[in-house]
């Protein structure tokens, strides 16, 4: 029996020499001239390891180069990286450094950027916190993280009022009116000395099941070199490259993708919210070279009425998508509309970038999660831990550069930690790796549903739905019965009215009749947090109240 194991573990001695060739051609490590030298080691030995060193080494490299485009216009490297260096006096001011916690709270603009930046540069734990989250939540968050600073957009200051909290606040946002991170950066306070050891990033889960988790990371010199040699080799980022970033930043998935263009002295396009429309034309004014999307904006993206018109002139040559399943009609419309050109990258908050399917295993494979990136390890695992054969559906555990230790440390939420199987985190997901050795998501654990004595992933449903005509959108969750365990009802978005009979006709031409929902309902969107992950806890509880009023019905 062969293992399902993934063999790309730090001693794949082949994917190395490929990053490292990818690297070399890239650009990254041209020799620069003696001045920009000297400023590329002063960067260095003044920021340490630390996300600071980033923007620093390339503000060395290209000071004049804009680091950021946004509605405000452009920022440069050199503007973005003296506004930090403020900004880090003054949270420094307020008493916050090593042992402390500094909260943002923004969406997709340059306040973001230049607050992580400061904030890095104090040593403090820097939290990210959901644009989206519910007020209540965020009293909750504020109190578990006993922030000292909060850095926020002015459309948050009611929330944060209305949770009670009262720490040193200063906002991000370049129209604010009132203590800001550009005030701030106009009248700076005495400069310090940044801190070289850098502070835990805590990122949030996605919180689709309660209330979000933090998941503290220190990202040490390693897992910087980790990181970004899978963002050279995998994600084929240049220096000089214009990525439009639509994933929101304080999520892994738009973090590192804002960090990783910045890392390689690129330009990151942005807007607060995604607009498909805006973003067609964004692309084409900055001349975009790489696209930054979850698979529900490159949905909305392809759904757009003349795209072939509205397309032309964009210079793409580079997609990347991930943070959510993507469908494989997505795929294809994508791939028809710009080319083979879309990259899918598989991960976890708790886990990191786990895997990359590149153009060519999309060309073949559209559904597939892709192989490993550098330093990891993926194994399929059953109930007890034991690698299973090739093509079989185990769970998927993962070693990676980014250490997991748990959630927060909050007492309750510490209990819920991911499981560890032989060093190797349990992601939660299902799924698969075929005999060329590419992986497949086939499910979240918690999302498989038994109905009749046989295992249904939504996904395989979905899948089939989304593929029809005129259906834009489709998620299937499970509802308890009282005849068969559990059956599906399917939520779809349809531009076109379909009988349910011809739905059920369809489906059974593709599935086994087991896998064909039993209820089928219209909405007219589907809900979905800021990262594109559908809210199938919503749908659950809907679901479960129509099953009850049609039993009562009978």
């Amino acid at each position: 029996m062969r293992d399902a194991a993934v063999s790309s573990v730090r001693g794949d001695g082949r994917q190395w020499l490929g990053a490292a060739a990818a690297i070399v051609g890239s650009g990254m490590l041209a020799p620069p001239g003696p001045r920009t030298a000297a400023r590329l080691l002063r960067a260095v030995y003044r920021f340490g390891a630390t996300p600071a060193t980033l923007l620093g080494v390339s503000a060395a490299r290209y000071p004049d180069r804009a680091v950021v485009v946004d509605e405000f216009g452009a920022l440069s490297y050199r503007q973005a990286l003296d506004a930090s260096s403020a900004v880090a006096a003054d949270i420094r001011g307020a008493g916050c450094g090593p042992g402390g916690a500094v909260g943002i709270l923004c969406r997709n603009h340059r306040g973001f950027l230049v607050a992580l930046a400061a904030a890095a540069q104090t040593g403090a734990d820097v939290v990210f916190i959901n644009t989206e989250m519910p007020a209540h939540q965020l009293a909750a968050l504020l109190t578990r993280h006993r922030l000292d600073v909060l850095i926020h957009d002015a459309e948050f200051s009611a929330a944060i009022a209305d949770a009670g909290w009262s720490g040193h606040q200063i906002l991000a946002d370049p129209d604010a009116a009132g203590r800001s991170l550009w005030s701030i950066a106009q009248d700076p306070p005495e400069p310090i000395a940044p801190c070289r050891r850098s502070g835990q990033m805590v990122l949030l889960t996605s919180g689709t099941t309660g209330l979000a988790k933090g998941v503290p990371r220190r990202i040490g010199p390693w897992a910087i070199v980790q990181l970004a040699a899978t963002g050279v080799a995998h994600a084929d980022l240049k220096p000089g490259d214009v990525a439009y970033v639509g994933p929101p930043f304080f999520h892994g998935f738009g973090l590192l993708a804002a960090i990783g263009v910045v890392a390689v002295g690129g330009t990151v396009v942005c807007r607060r919210r995604f607009d498909p429309e805006a973003v067609l034309d964004d692309l084409r004014a900055n001349r975009v070279t790489v696209l930054v999307a979850v698979p529900v904006m490159l949905q909305r993206l392809v759904a757009v009425p003349d795209l072939r018109r509205k397309a032309a002139g964009i210079e793409l040559r580079l997609a990347i998508t991930g943070a959510a399943p993507i469908t494989t009609s997505t795929v294809r419309r994508f791939q028809r509309a710009f080319g083979e050109i879309l990259v899918n990258a598989y991960g976890s908050t708790e886990a990191g970038v786990v895997s990359i399917a590149s153009p060519a295993d999309l060309a073949r494979e559209p559904g597939a999660a892709g192989r490993p990136g550098l330093g990891v390890s993926v194994r399929i695992v059953d109930a007890d831990g034991q690698a299973v054969p090739v093509g079989s559906t185990g769970r998927i555990v993962v070693r990676g550069p980014l250490d997991y230790d748990g959630y927060t440390p909050d007492p309750v939420v510490r209990l819920q930690a991911k499981a560890v199987v032989d060093g190797h985190v349990d992601t939660g997901d299902l799924g698969h790796v075929d005999a060329a050795g590419l992986l497949f998501v086939d499910g979240r654990s918690d999302d498989m549903v038994v109905s009749g004595g046989e295992n249904v992933f939504p996904r395989e449903v979905e899948d089939v739905l989304t593929a029809m005509p005129d259906v834009t959108d489709a998620v299937v969750v499970g509802v308890d019965d009282d005849e068969f365990g559990q059956v599906l009802h399917a939520y779809l978005v349809v531009a076109d009215e379909f009988t349910d009979d011809q739905l059920r006709n369809a489906l059974r031409e593709r599935l086994e009749r087991y896998k064909v929902p039993k209820a089928f309902i219209r909405v007219e969107a589907i809900p979905r947090n800021a990262a594109g992950k559908v809210l199938r806890a919503e749908l659950g509880d809907q679901a479960r109240g129509i099953a009850r009023t049609r039993r009562a019905g009978d």
